[in-house]
């Protein structure tokens, strides 16, 4: 193979994971398709003789193109003085990676709600280390700060989290046994393709994430409306007649595995009763930091 052909065949092999990472962190198909797009011009063009780890490269030159475009395109508010940092104590350091990992309902309703009132490197520091597991020394180098500074961003993102789920109006989470119900009505549904069936079970206003390796070619990333989210879901059927419900980090999920191999896990955000947000899990660095218990 020539160069020019491994280095399309690196980028390929990359693509759907630098389109996660990107969507992740910007919230829009087409702008993480420009991002990804620009990261391949550049890629073609970079001398990559002395590039060591090029799937490391391309994810830290994704995720600086998504950062310059959130400080080109969007306002963020000032952070404020007293925000509250989950796991740290005045004068202390953060938690362990392992102790400040989000509830998966509390990160759910992060990517829909509260991304938008983070600073952009508070933004990226929460989404490459509590989505896609990356170690804070790579999130410290991707944002050009400390491995102190990389901490403090994304545990002052998980605050703010924690206190959008405690603010007044915030949707109140189900508890275990009512997740569990809807979840398993909703693939049940999903299985027989009863579209009214998975309506009822939506709020109307739910939105469904998902990355690009579970997705068919131009299917968008996010789907908003409990009638256009069930016709996504219900488009397939085939699949979901090989899923199972499961517990995913304590809660009721969906898991779709082959020969004992996850590769697919739906994580629910259930309030009132009713679905307000799920996202299909399927990029392997980040179905590795879910714990997917058959019970």
């Amino acid at each position: 193979m020539d160069g020019d052909a491994q280095r399309i065949a690196v980028f390929d092999r990359e693509r759907k994971h630098l389109l996660a990472v990107a969507f992740r962190i910007l919230g829009s198909d087409a702008d993480a398709q420009d991002v990804v797009q620009e990261a391949w011009t550049r890629y073609a063009r970079a001398d990559t003789d002395g590039i060591d780890n090029v799937a490391a490269w391309l994810t830290t030159v994704v995720t600086r193109l998504c950062l310059d475009l959130l400080r080109r395109t969007r306002e963020y508010p000032k952070e404020p003085a007293r925000l509250p940092q989950a796991g740290v104590e005045p004068g202390g350091a953060p938690e362990d990676p392992e102790d400040v990992a989000l509830l998966a309902d509390e990160l759910a309703r992060a990517l829909v709600i509260v991304l938008d009132e983070l600073t952009p490197p508070q933004r990226v520091a929460l989404i490459l280390h509590d989505v896609f597991g990356t170690p804070f020394d790579e999130v410290a180098h991707v944002l050009g700060t400390t491995l102190g500074s990389a901490k403090k961003l994304a545990s002052r993102a998980r605050g703010r989290v924690r206190q959008h789920s405690g603010e007044p109006g915030a949707p109140m989470g189900a508890g275990p046994e009512e997740t569990r119900r809807v979840v398993t009505a909703f693939l049940k549904a999903a299985q027989e393709g009863d579209l009214e069936g998975l309506v009822t079970l939506l709020h109307p206003e739910v939105t469904r994430t998902a990355d690009p390796q579970a997705l068919p070619p131009s299917t968008p990333q996010r789907v908003h409306g409990a009638r256009q989210v069930a016709l996504e879901t219900r488009a397939l059927q085939r699949v979901a007649r090989r899923a199972r419900v499961a517990t995913i980090d304590g809660r009721a999920g969906i898991v779709v595995a082959a020969r004992g191999d996850v590769l697919t896990a739906l994580v629910f955000c259930v309030a009132e009763g009713r679905i307000a947000h799920y996202d299909v899990v399927a990029d392997h660095r980040r179905l590795a930091l879910l714990n997917i218990e058959d019970r």
